[in-house]
């Protein structure tokens, strides 16, 4: 079996730089696994609200201000562009619960852009269960010597790991690589159709909620913030019944905006009815498939999106 990186012992008593110091030194002449995303992605992203959200920072990234806890990529402090690619998946990664209400909204890649891949290893999605492995992402080194590839798996499984309430300072590992594969990188050279700029500009990751049939993301707030992502749509949606034996969620959309002023989220003042705008989201044979409040489906996504 893959020994861990790190102890729990050493994760709870050591802080991130010290952390990146040891890895720095086990993972000298490490390959990194890179793909281009294009721009015919879409992201989502899921945000809690009690009220609806009136600008579109409140559905952007978190200020640096009110980030309080450690995540995946970030610190405390420190801003992070989450998503997912399809937007069922938002409900099962904030692990949504009957009467929350979230603000959904869309974003669109505007141009290629480089991003780490972790997680996709073999080994760490057959711990999480995942029904699909695609070979592009579970072997993205051609040629890969085998160490290489044992350190590979030891990064996925430690940054995959599913982190449980109160032991959020299990999250310095998952930081601490990806910040590694950050520090001192090399632009990556350009090629015909491919991203204009050099540096990576995020990480994808398996969804864990949905046993590693999905993909998140999470992007930095400059490349956000220099036009990368471009908000398309916004949704402001009841969570009326969660069932996570069936994988399954029905929501009411209450608000919708797929119009912007300046920073204002300018909401429709008409909807469909409201059979029209309950939906019933559910993994089928691989797909998210939708259907509205008559049972008929209006949106069928493959499971997996990325690159």
């Amino acid at each position: 079996m893959t020994p861990n990186l790190f102890t729990d012992a050493q994760l709870r008593s050591k802080d991130i730089e010290t952390l990146k110091r040891w890895l720095r030194v086990k993972l000298g002449g490490y390959t990194v696994a890179t793909n281009d995303m294009s721009a015919s992605n879409i992201i989502f992203r899921g945000v809690p609200w009690t009220e609806q959200p009136s600008t579109i920072s409140d559905v952007s990234y978190c200020p640096a201000a009110k980030v309080t806890k450690l995540g995946r990529v970030n610190r405390v402090g420190q801003s992070a562009f989450y998503g997912s690619l399809g937007g069922p998946v938002v409900f099962y990664e904030l692990r949504a619960k009957q009467g929350d209400c979230i603000a959904l909204s869309e974003w669109q890649v505007t141009e290629p852009l480089w991003m780490h891949n972790l997680g996709y290893h073999y080994s760490a999605l057959q711990r999480m269960g995942t029904p699909i492995i695609r070979q592009r992402l579970t072997n993205p080194i051609p040629n890969e010597t085998k160490r290489n590839e044992r350190l590979r798996e030891q990064l996925s499984r430690a940054f995959t790991e599913d982190v449980c309430e109160g032991q959020e300072y299990r999250y310095k590992q998952s930081i601490a690589i990806n910040e590694l594969l950050f520090d001192k990188a090399e632009p990556i050279r350009q090629f015909p159709n491919g991203p204009k700029s050099g540096v990576v500009a995020g990480t994808v990751y398996p969804a864990m909620q949905l046993r590693g049939a999905a993909d998140n993301i999470a992007i930095r707030p400059d490349v956000v913030d220099a036009g990368g992502l471009r908000l398309k749509s916004v949704r402001y949606v009841l969570v009326e019944a969660a069932n996570e034996q069936s994988a399954s969620y029905i929501f009411l959309t209450m608000a919708i905006s797929r119009a912007f002023s300046g920073e204002e989220i300018v909401w429709q003042k008409s909807l469909p009815s409201e059979k029209q705008r309950r939906s019933t989201i559910a993994l089928e044979k691989d797909n998210w498939v939708l259907r509205d409040g008559f049972g008929n489906i209006y949106a069928m996504q493959q499971a997996n999106r990325f690159p």
